[in-house]
């Protein structure tokens, strides 16, 4: 199964790569906007999948990861699999599970999850200071936990649900929220334009873990 992984040509085009994909042995699906969390002796990080199969994925990376690494994917709530880094490049790399999954059953739930906006996001831990301008005025706020297009919050109270916001970091990232949940001194927010991984990286920080992923619709009822 070993050149299942074969990484990408240089000056290859991204429809050569995929063509490729069509005589590897296991089925590849291309994925959209599929965030994986990464873990790794150094701390997890939260990666963005381009496809998928049963036996491995490729994932576009902001750190550097070393072929041979061992590694532990979360791949959803309930899925978390060892793996092996195969390949990589300055964009990407390739790792192959340790055992097989079944890749067209996740794919399906995933889907079936978010058509009944029931999102179980991928988050990791964040301890983070951050300022919240919104219509009852300024507040400090806490960030608890972040994914590419959300964050948790411990406030003092002062936000509430679906209430629009502009959130500062101290580490200088910015962005226009609404708060999707609100409850005990916690809230759930929804970043209007999405992290990019190197954001990501600066709000997480070298120390960042896996943090179990909640469904944002249970936390609002």
């Amino acid at each position: 199964m070993a050149d299942s992984f074969k990484p990408p040509i240089a000056g290859d085009s991204k429809d050569d790569q995929f063509a490729a994909s069509d005589r590897r042995a296991a089925p590849r699906f291309h994925t959209v906007c599929f965030d994986v969390t990464v873990e790794r002796s150094s701390g997890a990080s939260l990666f963005r999948a381009r496809n998928i199969s049963d036996s491995g994925l490729m994932v576009h990376t902001h750190v550097a990861l070393q072929i041979g690494e061992p590694v532990v994917i979360n791949l959803s709530e309930r899925l978390a699999i060892d793996g092996t880094v195969l390949w990589q490049n300055e964009r990407c790399c390739g790792i192959r599970f340790e055992q097989p999954i079944d890749c067209r059953a996740l794919l399906s739930k995933e889907a079936e999850q978010k058509r009944g906006d029931r999102r179980c996001s991928v988050r990791l831990t964040a301890t983070r200071l951050a300022t919240t301008y919104a219509e009852n005025g300024i507040r400090p706020v806490r960030v608890v936990d972040v994914s590419h297009r959300g964050m948790g919050l411990a406030h003092d109270g002062g936000l509430a649900r679906d209430m629009l916001l502009r959130l500062l970091l101290e580490t200088g990232v910015e962005r226009e929220a609404r708060v999707r949940w609100s409850r005990g001194g916690q809230a759930g927010i929804i970043l209007l334009q999405p992290l990019s991984c190197d954001e990501l990286a600066r709000v997480t920080g070298p120390d960042s873990k896996f943090a179990p992923m909640v469904p944002d619709a249970a936390m609002a009822a």
